[in-house]
C-alpha cells in the first residue's frame, strides 16, 4: 500500500513506519523505521540451523579431544574451525539482526542519516544536502543468482533503494517488494526536497 506525503505519520505495509516530528516547525524531522522481522517458522528455521551448526562444532570438539591428534590432524582441524566460525558469525548476525534488527532512516534540515540498528543501536551514516544524490531504486536483475539468494530471510542483503554520495553508493531498504519500495521512495524524495529547499534558507 502506498503511502499520502503530507501525513504526519503511518505506515507503508506490515514493515515500514514513517513519522513526523514538529511538523510545520523549524526542527522538523522525518523518521523512518523498516522492522526486519520475519514470520514465526522461519524464524523457528533459523533458530535451529544455529542450534545446530554449534551443535556439530560441539560433536566434532568432543571427538578430537578422546583421542591424541597424529600428524597434521590439528591443521584439518584448524581450517574446519575457521570454516565453522565464520558461518557461525553469519548465522548468528542474521539470527539476531531478525530478532531485533531495524533499518533507521532520518531526514532533516541538515541532511539524511541512514543506520542499522540492533535495538535502539546503531551508528547512522550521515549525508548532508547537496553531497548526495540520485535516490532511486535499485534495478533488479532476475538473471543474477546472488541478488536471489539476498531476498531469502537467511540473509541480511537485499536492498532496494539508494543513492550516490561521490565515490560512495548507499543502499537501504532491505527486501521490501516493488510497491512499498516504491512508496518510501516517493515518501523520501518529497522529504529530501522538502527539506533540502529548508536547509538553503538558514
Amino acid at each position: 500500500m502506498g503511502t499520502r506525503t503530507e501525513r504526519t505519520e503511518g505506515n507503508i505495509g506490515d514493515r515500514v513506519e514513517f513519522r513526523w516530528e514538529q511538523r510545520g516547525q523549524a526542527e522538523e524531522a522525518l523518521r523512518i523505521e523498516i522492522a526486519q522481522d520475519i514470520p514465526s517458522m522461519q524464524m523457528a528455521m533459523l533458530t535451529a540451523w544455529l542450534v545446530l551448526w554449534c551443535c556439530l562444532e560441539a560433536t566434532v570438539l568432543y571427538f578430537w579431544t578422546q583421542e591424541p591428534s597424529e600428524g597434521n590432524a590439528w591443521l584439518g582441524y584448524a581450517i574446519y574451525t575457521a570454516f565453522w566460525a565464520f558461518f557461525a558469525f553469519r548465522i548468528g548476525k542474521v539470527w539476531l539482526w531478525r530478532l531485533r534488527g531495524r533499518e533507521i532512516i532520518a531526514v532533516d534540515h541538515r541532511g539524511i542519516s541512514v543506520a542499522l540498528a540492533f535495538g535502539r543501536r546503531g551508528l547512522p551514516d550521515f549525508f548532508a544536502h547537496g553531497a548526495y544524490q540520485g535516490l532511486s531504486r535499485i534495478q533488479e536483475n532476475p538473471t543474477q543468482i546472488l541478488r536471489t539468494f539476498e531476498q531469502a530471510f537467511w540473509s541480511m542483503g537485499g536492498e532496494t533503494l539508494k543513492f550516490s554520495a561521490g565515490r560512495r553508493t548507499m543502499i537501504f531498504g532491505k527486501q521490501l517488494d516493488h510497491r512499498h519500495a516504491d512508496a518510501l521512495l516517493k515518501l523520501l524524495r518529497a522529504a529530501t526536497e522538502r527539506m533540502a529547499r529548508k536547509a538553503g534558507s538558514f
